[in-house]
């Protein structure tokens, strides 16, 4: 008699459904920060109405990521999670039209402050579980994301230039309802986690966790290196044009770093084998550190293509270990609250920090800022240095015991 687990979780379907997900969810981002304020822009709406509809996501991913993926833990039912955010996201492009006026894109803020941070943590878990148990290939379904953001970004373009700011709109509600078309393709609740391991999960056990030392370690290494990424993230575009880049040359040197990206991703596997998961958090570090140092310098036009190029290695490599480490030693019930406050570490507290500390920096120092950032890379690489001599091999978080990484 067939399991449940098999009806539910295989290896080829899981592998497809996430690389499904990862690129249906990624046409959304790939045109909700570069187009989305624009479509806002063309709306007449005040600048304080604006600014909060695009803040909103970044501040409450602090809270709105770990506590949904505490909620998917405390159910035992990640996928169910899944589409209600990918409903939510839905809803919140929808408000505009459905409710209108300014009590629409009050709810679009709220809606997207709640569902936007949490969707692809949320959807991690599938993938990690996939690499856990089946022995996937991560980057392989990962870089599905990379490739539709970079499609994403082009015809997101193009459909401004010929269409209009509606056009904005208007593809990202098409993304949403594809979004949430594939997330019914997830599998449901794994056989191995019962309702009632699922119900022991309390908030004391999302402490245990944030105190474990290698879990705190992970995040604490993946964090600074990550962060050191945003002052590029949040004014190269600014300091490009100050140099006389075109705008559509700027396009080319950020689409260069996602196509790094996804060379990395696509040798995921390969990378893994050799570096292992914390090698790769170290190579991740000492590309950021370098990256950042000869920014500084503004260097000349042409040495920009190999930094960016860089990109797939600072936060590519960064990303995978830190992946395939959490895949290794955290327990399958904690699989997305680990996954929430991973997010909401990485890409909420300390980037916004940075980005909080960078708009004051940029405007007394300019390209110099790169050295504040190169500062913050050197003590992620310190961390990533030191993480490795105390794990040297997966001794696990909760007493699991794996390969070496």
């Amino acid at each position: 008699m067939r399991s449940q687990a098999a009806d539910t979780l295989t290896a080829a379907g899981l592998a497809r459904s996430m690389s499904l997900f990862y690129g249906a969810s990624f046409l959304i981002i790939g045109v909700y920060g570069p187009y989305f304020p624009v479509w806002l822009k063309s709306q007449s709406l005040t600048p304080a109405l604006v600014g909060l509809i695009l803040s909103m996501p970044m501040f409450l991913r602090i809270v709105a990521s770990p506590l949904t993926a505490f909620v998917a833990d405390r159910i035992g039912n990640p996928r169910l999670m899944v589409q209600a955010m990918s409903v939510l996201t839905l809803l919140a492009f929808l408000a505009p039209i459905i409710i209108g006026g300014v009590p629409g894109f009050v709810i679009l803020a709220a809606l997207n402050a709640i569902a936007l941070p949490s969707l692809i943590p949320l959807a991690e878990t599938f993938a990690l579980a996939g690499v856990h148990r089946f022995g996937l290939d991560y980057g392989r379904m990962r870089m599905w994301g990379s490739i539709l953001f970079v499609v994403a970004n082009l015809l997101g373009g193009l459909a401004l230039a010929s269409f209009g700011a509606s056009a904005i709109l208007v593809w990202l509600i098409g993304a949403s309802l594809l979004t949430l078309a594939v997330s019914l393709l997830l599998p449901g609740p794994d056989a191995g986690t019962s309702a009632e391991t699922a119900a022991r999960l309390r908030f004391a056990d999302v402490g245990a966790l944030l105190t474990q030392p290698r879990y705190a370690a992970l995040l604490a290494t993946a964090a600074a290196i990550q962060c050191s990424h945003g002052f590029l993230n949040s004014f190269a575009s600014l300091t490009w044009q100050a140099q006389g880049i075109s705008d559509g040359t700027i396009g080319v040197l950020w689409a260069t770093g996602v196509v790094s990206e996804v060379i990395l991703f696509a040798f995921a596997r390969r990378s893994l084998a050799r570096l292992g998961s914390t090698g790769l958090l170290i190579l991740g570090g000492s590309a950021a550190l370098l990256r950042w140092c000869v920014l500084g310098f503004d260097p000349p036009f042409w040495l920009l293509f190999p930094l960016q190029a860089l990109h797939g290695i600072s936060f590519g490599a960064t990303h995978l270990g830190a992946m395939h480490d959490l895949s290794r030693t955290v327990p399958q019930r904690l699989a997305a609250t680990a996954q929430g406050l991973y997010a909401a570490a990485t890409n909420g507290i300390a980037l916004g920090l940075v980005v909080l500390a960078s708009g004051a920096l940029f405007s007394h120092t300019g390209v110099r800022t790169y050295w504040v950032m190169a500062v913050i890379a050197a003590v992620g690489l310190a961390l990533a240095i030191r993480f490795r001599r105390t794990y040297p091999h997966n001794s696990g978080v909760g007493g699991s015991s794996n390969a070496p990484s």
